[in-house]
């Protein structure tokens, strides 16, 4: 037991308490303690210990092994005692039990890694400011001594950060409130009816407002989309402990049921594009990770959902797939390089405005900004998870290349030998399943909390992602009718449920490249952005030999005026050395494993001081990924060349074919939950017109 202050709430049911006291638990401090008692001598069982009592509490509540601990209720009203053992002043008591029923480690994991990406920046700003330290021009120092800048601090004052170590109290609030939340969504399935959200839908594309201090005042959001964002975290954080909760009291299906009814359906039927809003992001990235169970839909919900889906997945104009526009290379950026300004008008006009969605939510008892994760990406993993079940939607694709990119931008060409596009045997790889794993998706929750806002949140560390993206992948990309997309882009929506679509199979091999940049020079290269910054001409040179020493230094021509990273002597000599030119391994510094025994990405979410070496050897340097491949489609060889995008992991990649008889295509896209997605575009249509584009999904081939 211990003295933290404990919430005032603490979250119990009972059964013999009415259905309106159980939603959102006993609330402690509102319900009467148990009556005066005559003075007598107190029974053996009152005179426990403490800690006996918190045990026999616990097993009580393991009576109940999901959802709120109802039998618990009456264990705290039993006597005076036992209402102040277990009351609310108890919050050591609450913590345990969240421990032991919710999954506990992959929060403090996340913590940890935030804290410590914080209080890197801030030793980082604080050295900025100190002055550098110069020997005095007539002082006679010994031989070998050297000055240089004053190492950081050892402490920083604590700074009220939402990152920093969980509490008792801490996990005491949110125990009863993801109670409460669980309880609320049970009653709403049992009445079979959700209550309506308060919250304001947003337009497809939302405008950054950014005050003059810098800052933008994020919204809260409104209760339904608060439980959403818990049942999300929840996903997000499952190492075994939190699904059941959602699946078997809460009945998370049937409640995603009820609310692809009240807010994605409904607003799919309204005139004009459907709005996008935090709760409806959320709504589909539950859907996707929760596992919808195709096998109860009747052929016409199967049909309501294609319908609702359709708009986020092919209206590439309305919808982004990135967090920031894909043809900003660097952020944030300032105001005077994007100025706030109203949308764009005409239909074909590109809308590449820096935006925000995100909120200040309730998580863990602390008030915590947060990004919803993109709704198209949910959209896309669901949408061609259905095709590959629906035999009727399979039946329309376009299955002889007709309205395929190739034959409208390129005037039809041959397909290569041997490549038939989207014959029986060459069907796409089935699309892989969302893995509940908390390590698979810590990458996911690290960019949702630092890429708040495009004008003042710093993202995500530099070469966070590296080692990410080397290997082998195989997937899909899917097209429009050409007709039919040029239509939609014209206003005409009725093209775009009309209109058919086509996949085809493909294959990447990428390898990653960590490059210094000259001083004073930014990442994303000088080149167009469709073009992936690389300068007409430039392609990323082969890797050195494994056999190359120490001290070498190798050279690269991706970027103008860009050096590769040479040897530093700090255990390895470079990491274009240290990747692996194996399919299935690679020799990274967080050991990551790629084997069929081991899918999984085995980081551990946290880094040490090594991990941080090549920014140490250069504190005022700047670092970038690069990205070089080949891979093979239905329509021939080609080969890839692009770079990462470190805010936020976003990376562009052009896709030329071998011979160019096939067009050139840039794919953007991220790894989120172990698969890559994103949408390709040509790059005949300059960037602030909105281009031919399509969606792919990839997943890592073992």
């Amino acid at each position: 037991m211990t003295s933290d202050s404990p919430p005032a709430l603490i979250p119990l049911a009972s059964p013999s308490l009415p259905l309106s006291s159980q939603l959102g638990g006993i609330s402690l401090a509102g319900t009467p303690s148990p009556a005066p008692e005559m003075p007598h001598s107190p029974s053996a069982f009152e005179s426990l210990p403490s800690e006996l009592i918190e045990a026999v509490a616990k097993a009580v509540a393991r009576l109940d092994p999901v959802g709120p601990p109802a039998q618990l209720g009456n264990l705290v009203l039993l006597s005076r005692r036992f209402h102040d053992v277990l009351g609310p002043r108890n919050a050591g008591f609450y913590a345990d039990l969240f421990k032991e029923r919710f999954d506990a480690g992959p929060l403090e994991r996340r913590w940890a890694q935030m804290r410590r990406i914080e209080e890197r920046r801030e030793k980082r700003a604080l050295l900025e400011t100190l002055p550098e330290v110069k020997p005095d021009a007539d002082l006679q120092v010994e031989a070998g001594m050297s000055f240089t800048r004053p190492s950081s601090p050892d402490f920083l004052p604590d700074n009220k950060s939402p990152w920093r170590p969980l509490t008792n109290h801490d996990y005491a609030s949110e125990f009863k409130r993801r109670c409460a939340v669980l309880a609320k969504m049970r009653a709403a399935v049992r009445s079979n009816a959700i209550p309506p959200s308060s919250s304001r839908p947003s337009s497809p594309r939302l405008q950054a407002f950014t005050p003059k201090s810098g800052r933008t005042q994020l919204p809260e959001p409104d209760e339904l989309t608060q439980n959403l964002w818990t049942c999300y975290l929840m996903l997000l954080e499952n190492d075994g402990k939190n699904l059941p909760h959602l699946l078997e009291y809460a009945e998370l299906r049937q409640y995603m049921r009820l609310f692809y009814d009240h807010s994605l359906l409904n607003e799919a039927l309204k005139p004009g594009w459907p709005r996008q809003t935090a709760g409806r992001a959320l709504g589909l990235w539950i859907g996707w990770l929760a596992g919808d169970d195709l096998s109860l839909e009747t052929p016409q919900e199967s049909e309501q959902r294609f319908f609702v889906l359709k708009p986020y997945v092919f209206a590439a104009h309305k919808f982004d797939a990135f967090f920031a526009p894909w043809t900003i290379p660097s952020l944030p950026v300032t105001r005077e390089e994007y100025p706030v300004r109203p949308p764009p008008e005409g239909p074909f006009l590109a809308d590449l405005r820096p935006c925000t969605q995100a909120q200040s939510i309730l998580h863990m008892g602390r008030r915590i900004e947060m990004t919803p994760p993109n709704l198209a990406h949910a959209a896309i993993f669901s949408f061609f998870f259905r095709v590959e079940q629906d035999p009727a939607v399979q039946n329309d694709l376009l299955l002889q290349g007709q309205g395929t990119p190739a034959q409208h931008m390129l005037g039809n060409p041959t397909p290569a030998a041997n490549s038939n596009p989207l014959t029986a045997s060459s069907r796409p790889t089935k699309t892989s399943l969302p893995v509940l794993s908390s390590r698979v998706h810590d990458r996911d929750f690290i960019r949702l909390a630092s890429c708040i806002d495009p004008y003042s949140s710093l993202g995500m560390p530099k070469l966070y992602t590296r080692g990410d993206l080397t290997g082998s992948w195989e997937g899909r990309f899917s097209f429009f009718d050409f007709d039919s997309y040029r239509d939609m882009l014209g206003g005409r929506m009725r093209s775009l449920y009309e209109g058919p679509f086509g996949d085809q199979p493909q294959v990447w091999k990428l390898e990653e490249r960590v490059v210094r940049l000259e001083r004073g020079q930014r990442p994303g290269g000088r080149g167009p952005a469709l073009n992936a910054g690389f300068e007409v001409g430039q392609s990323v040179l082969p890797r050195p030999t494994a056999g190359a020493g120490a001290s070498s230094s190798s050279s690269y021509s991706g970027a103008a005026g860009n050096s590769a990273l040479a040897g530093q002597g700090r255990r390895r000599t470079s990491v274009e050395v240290e990747r692996s030119t194996s399919d299935d391994a690679r020799a990274s510094k967080r050991a990551r494993s790629w084997t069929a025994a081991a899918p999984v990405d085995t980081f551990d979410g946290t880094f040490d001081d090594d991990d941080d070496e090549w920014t140490q050897c250069d504190p005022d340097g700047e670092y970038e990924i690069l990205l070089s491949g080949t891979g093979h489609s239905a329509w021939g060889q080609f080969v890839l060349k692009g770079r990462v995008r470190a805010w936020d992991g976003m990376f562009s990649i052009v896709k030329e074919y071998t011979p160019d008889s096939r067009g050139r295509w840039i794919y953007r896209g991220v790894l989120v939950g172990g698969n890559l997605v994103g949408r390709w575009r040509d790059t005949h249509t300059p960037v602030d017109l909105s281009g031919y584009e399509g969606t792919w999904i990839m997943s890592r081939r073992s």
